[in-house]
């Protein structure tokens, strides 16, 4: 069998995350979107890119944030490459061969590969990634590639993995760029400085440097000329550089994109668009992709311990109003973890999740005793009933969390906010220090759940203390299970212990929308990441 087995699709991320299954299952393929692109492509010229959020690593196995993975895919190369209709294709492996018993998995790696110090690239490089994953302590993301049992180099250019048992979406996880292929002699000499002051990929663009809070550039590997199947360019890129600029304000970074001072931005405002879409030598791209956004629980910690109290948050929370209200219609109100265009989507999710319904919210509370306060305000046994909600800046979150705040009062619950820098909101929530919190994340497959929900992902991503015999199993034979209706089952099932046992507030499901100026080129969002390897990618000068 060669180059496919029956696999799933999975994006997050994020953002994940995260990797993309083909199944045997028909299914139509991701939405894309794409920007007219002139005959010539033009060479030259500097990318500007406005965002929210810094990145948090360029170390892949340390990290999980859309803003690392944007930047991971320039720099860096993957054994295998994710084409826009989510099927696999070739990558730093040309080619690749499964056993029968789906168990082991050989790359026949590319010859004319180098880092960007000079060093060619080797299968012990690709071990020596694969094992430093997995022996990465806290890695967000090794549980990828847990199944591997042995990695073998029977000579420079074949990598041969064994693994413990059949792993349905193996292929997809190497897609990631979690599984970028690093230097082994880069890492070992810059030790925990690497991802940090030091980076040397295969990818076509080099690190050059990083003022964290400000700007991170990285520019045109020169020597590139292996870029994968599905790029119309294989190398080198036509930008001399791509520079990603901090802008935590929106009205700051649509102020920037309509004066030029940016190229482009994947962060605009649905209240914008239309405004946008009329602004001379702009352009608004509308796309489709998996996401969700939520209110997450941690279970640990009262009055969230009590299912009655996190029932009720979720029927105090207007869906309706948050997506009209936020996202002017350019949104679907979710009722469970993921989206109903992902494979594995059970509708009955709409049918035992919650409505919007303040009284049986207001119920719920007074059957777990807690019972109308001064100010409006439940209390019990003299307590207010206040929850920490921490937040950091993201789409659309500075409309959303002041919306659920409002609606969770008229219930009679006091809503602490709290808003964190990026990094500094992520290590506060591996520290536990929140009771909720606001999430989005991107996807492409159902195996999302494993992320958040197995109990090996504590503290994080399992930020939300949920350990249970079922789910790990269930999660367990979404993986494993030849069957990909076995696997269906697994997937429903999951879906509804998510929506059961009220372990988020699931909110939205996004439209995709970036921004660019018209002097971009060759713009074509890609499903794992928008701009992906940005080899296409030019400017007008």
């Amino acid at each position: 069998m060669k180059h496919r087995m029956v696999r799933l699709y999975t994006v997050v991320a994020l953002l994940a995350a995260l990797a993309v299954l083909v199944t045997a299952c028909a299914r139509p393929p991701a939405p894309t979107a794409e920007t007219p692109t002139p005959e010539s492509p033009r060479a030259g010229g500097i990318l500007v890119i406005g965002r929210t959020e810094d990145t948090e690593s360029l170390d892949p196995h340390r990290t999980t944030t859309i803003s690392s993975a944007e930047v991971l895919f320039l720099t860096n190369d993957t054994l295998v490459t994710l084409d826009y209709d989510m099927s696999i294709k070739p990558g730093l492996a040309e080619r690749w061969d499964i056993s029968p018993d789906g168990t082991v998995y050989t790359f026949h790696l590319r010859r004319d590969v180098r880092f960007h110090s000079g060093k060619p690239l080797v299968a012990s490089d690709v071990k020596f990634t694969f094992e430093k994953w997995l022996a990465t302590e806290g890695s967000p993301t090794a549980y990828l590639i847990r199944p591997i049992e042995r990695i073998e180099t029977p000579d420079d250019h074949t990598v041969v993995f064994h693994l413990k048992e059949p792993y349905a979406i193996f292929l997809d996880n190497l897609a990631s760029s979690w599984a970028s292929i690093l230097n082994e002699e880069a890492v070992r000499q810059a030790g925990d400085d690497y991802g940090v002051t030091t980076v040397d990929g295969t990818g076509p663009f080099r690190f050059k440097e990083w003022i964290k809070g400000e700007r991170l550039v990285v520019e045109r590997n020169p020597d590139f000329r292996w870029g994968p199947p599905i790029v119309e360019n294989a190398g080198p890129a036509h930008l001399d550089a791509i520079e990603f600029r901090v802008i935590p304000e929106a009205a700051t970074r649509l102020a920037e994109l309509e004066a030029g001072s940016i190229h482009f931005t994947g962060d605009i405002p649905p209240v914008e668009v239309q405004r946008l879409e009329k602004v001379p030598g702009v352009q608004i791209v509308r796309f489709g992709q998996l996401n969700t956004t939520f209110i997450g629980f941690k279970l640990g910690k009262a009055p969230l311990d009590d299912i009655r109290v996190r029932r009720a948050i979720n029927h105090a929370i207007n869906k309706k109003e948050i997506v009209e209200g936020a996202y002017y219609g350019m949104a679907e109100e979710a009722w469970g973890p993921i989206a109903p265009a992902t494979w594995g989507y059970n509708p009955a999710v709409r049918q035992i999740g919650y409505g919007y319904d303040p009284d049986a919210a207001r119920r719920l509370l007074e059957e777990a005793g807690w019972m109308p306060g001064p100010g409006g305000i439940r209390q019990k046994d003299g307590r207010p009933l206040k929850i920490l909600l921490m937040y950091s800046t993201g789409p659309q979150s500075d409309v959303i969390i002041p919306m659920v705040q409002a609606q969770l009062r008229q219930v009679g619950i006091d809503t602490e906010l709290r808003l964190l820098e990026w990094t500094a909101y992520l290590a506060a929530l591996r520290a536990g220090e929140h009771e909720m919190m606001w999430m989005w994340v991107r996807y492409t497959t159902a195996d999302i759940l494993y992320f958040y929900f197995h109990s090996s992902q504590r503290p994080a991503p399992n930020r939300f203390d949920w350990a249970d015999e079922r789910t790990d199993e269930l999660l367990r034979v979404s993986r494993t299970a030849v069957d990909p209706e076995e696997r269906l089952r697994a997937y429903h099932e999951l879906q509804e212990i998510v929506v059961r046992e009220a372990i988020w507030a699931p909110l939205l499901h996004a439209q995709g929308l970036v921004g660019a100026t018209r002097s971009v080129q060759g713009l074509r969002v890609h499903p794992a990441n928008i701009l992906y390897k940005g080899l296409d990618l030019w400017l007008e000068h």
